[in-house]
Parts: C-alpha cells; sequence; structure tokens
C-alpha cells in the first residue's frame, strides 16, 4: 500500500513492526548524505524502541558520514553474502528496489519474501513494500522520516537527530534546493531543538574537503564544455589516478557545474573501471533531468539524477547530449 501522508502510513508501519525484533536497514547503492543519514536515524529510533536493527549498506559511504553518531554500526555488502535474518526490512531513500544494488540482484526472493517498509521522496518511485511512504515534493528521505516520527510519536535523540540533519542538510545542498520551504526549516530546527550536533555536521561536510578531490576537480573543470545553456564534462580513470582520488571525489565537480552562471542543465560523465559510465543530472527548474536518466534506467529527482550506461564513454556523451538539449528546448517552449 503506498502513502503519501505520514499520519496515514503511521498505524500500518506500526503494525509492521509489532512483532517484528530483528529489522533490516537498507539504501540505495552509492549512498549519499541522505540515505546514510537516513539509514542511521532510522537505526537510532528503532533501537530506543527496543528493537534489533542490521545496518546494511552496498557499497562504502562518503567520506563525510563517518562523524555520524553509529557509523561503526554499518556493514557494508559483500557479493556472495547472506542476507541477514530479519522479521522486517526497512528502505529508506531507494527510488526502485532494484537501487539496492547487489543486495536486491542476489537476494531478490527474500527480499520480496519478507514484510517492507519503504520510506522515501523520490519522484520516480512506484512503491513496492508492504507499505510505502513516498513524499516526491519533500527535498530530503529525513525530512520524511522526521514527519514520520513526529506522527508515530517516536522520540529523537541527539544522535538520531544529527544524522537526519546531516542528511537534511545534503539533499537541499545546505537548504539551496528551489523544493526548501518553510516546513523544511521547521523540520531543520526542530532537529536543533532535539540535539543536532549542527557543528559536526557542517565541520565534516563542507571543512574537511580532501586535497585530492580539489585536484580531480581542477582537472574535470579543464574540460569543461558548453552549449546553450547545457554544461557538461568528463571525469576518467585516468584524470582519478593522476589526481589521486577516488570516486567520490567527483561530487565535489557536480556541485560545481551545478553553480556556473547560465546553466539551465549539467551532466558529468564519469568513466567507471569496469568500462560503464555514470552520469550525474542536474538542472534548473523545469527542466527534468530524471526523464533524462530514465531513459538508460536511472532516476532521481526532476533537477538531481542519474544513470549508468553500458558504453563507452565516447559514446555516452554522444547518446546524453541530445536527449539534454530536448528536455532544455520543452522547458524554453513550455
Amino acid at each position: 500500500m503506498i502513502y503519501a501522508d505520514p499520519q496515514q502510513a503511521a498505524g500500518p508501519i506500526r503494525n509492521a513492526l509489532a512483532q517484528a525484533q530483528r529489522i533490516l536497514l537498507l539504501s540505495h547503492v552509492n549512498p549519499d548524505g541522505d540515505a546514510i543519514g537516513s539509514l542511521l536515524g532510522t537505526m537510532h529510533v528503532l533501537r530506543a524502541l527496543g528493537k534489533e536493527t542490521i545496518a546494511l549498506v552496498t557499497s562504502p559511504p562518503l567520506d563525510y558520514c563517518a562523524v555520524l553518531p553509529g557509523y561503526d554500526a554499518l556493514h557494508v555488502y559483500q557479493s556472495g553474502e547472506a542476507l541477514p535474518e530479519c522479521d522486517v526490512i526497512w528502505m529508506v531513500d531507494v527510488a526502485d528496489l532494484s537501487r539496492a544494488g547487489a543486495i536486491y540482484n542476489e537476494h531478490k526472493e527474500a527480499l520480496l519474501s519478507r514484510p517492507l517498509i519503504i520510506v522515501d521522496h523520490h519522484a520516480t518511485n512506484n512503491g513496492g513494500g508492504t507499505v510505502s511512504l513516498i513524499r516526491s515534493h519533500e527535498p530530503s528521505c529525513a525530512e520524511v522520516l522526521v514527519d514520520l516520527f513526529a506522527a508515530l510519536d517516536w522520540p529523537l535523540s541527539p544522535d538520531a537527530a544529527t544524522c537526519l540533519f546531516l542528511g537534511m542538510m545534503t539533499d537541499t545542498q545546505s537548504f539551496q534546493t528551489p523544493n526548501v520551504n518553510p516546513a523544511t526549516l521547521r523540520r531543520a530546527a526542530a532537529l536543533l531543538e532535539a540535539g543536532a550536533d549542527k557543528q559536526r555536521v557542517i565541520d565534516a561536510v563542507f571543512f574537511s574537503i580532501p586535497p585530492a578531490t580539489l585536484r580531480l576537480t581542477g582537472i574535470a573543470m579543464a574540460h569543461l564544455q558548453q552549449e546553450d545553456g547545457i554544461f557538461w564534462t568528463v571525469v576518467t580513470q585516468e584524470m582519478l589516478r593522476a589526481a589521486g582520488a577516488d570516486e567520490q571525489a567527483t561530487d565535489d565537480t557536480v556541485s560545481r557545474l551545478q553553480r556556473v552562471a547560465g546553466m539551465r542543465a549539467c551532466v558529468l560523465f564519469r568513466e567507471r573501471p569496469d568500462g560503464t559510465v555514470k552520469i550525474s543530472l542536474r538542472s534548473v527548474p523545469g527542466v527534468d533531468v530524471s526523464a533524462v536518466a530514465q531513459m538508460w534506467g536511472g532516476g532521481g529527482h526532476r533537477q538531481a539524477a542519474g544513470a549508468t550506461l553500458k558504453m563507452s564513454l565516447e559514446a555516452a556523451v554522444a547518446a546524453v547530449l541530445p536527449a539534454l538539449r530536448q528536455a532544455v528546448e520543452r522547458q524554453q517552449h513550455g
């Protein structure tokens, strides 16, 4: 059953957890701050209720997430591992079940055989859980959880509040995204009142950028191209080696791309070790890049989306740019 109202979802979620003791928490592959903040925030809330939790991620989180309380409880899944025994599965910030990556690919039947709670905010999410709370207009999954926990009357500890605050702040780009509204700021205030460690989060996200990340951004921006409000660049494996950076470092390049004057849409093409290409798309309101990402099995938000293309870097650039031009033209012509 799919719900858009936390008040309506609260009862079914409470019922799904009533007899459950061991809960498996999952999020999407290549988890960002909202994914990990939401995952760990939920973990703290459930543990306070006396539930046993297993927080499982498909790949290592971004470096700044290491400051979050409970980070050491995260287990990074390795291909071939058994799925942990559990009574209920709770997925956060997952636009589609397949976005759980190798966990879904290797344990699809087991995932679908258990009660499944989904809490998310992606416009491309069509549900799929026993209970699904989807609020696509919210800037972050952390905000959906704040409202849900309030509806359930489940208290937030300072640790839970810190995790959710990081999720909210990173997915709104420090409250800069167009969908930030007064309710967003009220939720942030509520988290601070609950004891969220704001300075700890800010120091980790904004004042701990590795030198290798800046080197990579400089190399990538030297290859910046533009055409009629569309900006793009590439990051190759050779560039990563030259900068001494890992794939996480490309997030800085994406954030800078979308801040260029005159940008209507932008895309970073990142060559991956297996020969595929990861695209990260951003746009201004009115240009739907999630539709572009869906052409290659990806998804996300209207102004922030991504996909993985099974083709060479040159082929990916040739395929994506025309689709992005069409998205921009549709916005210009109404």
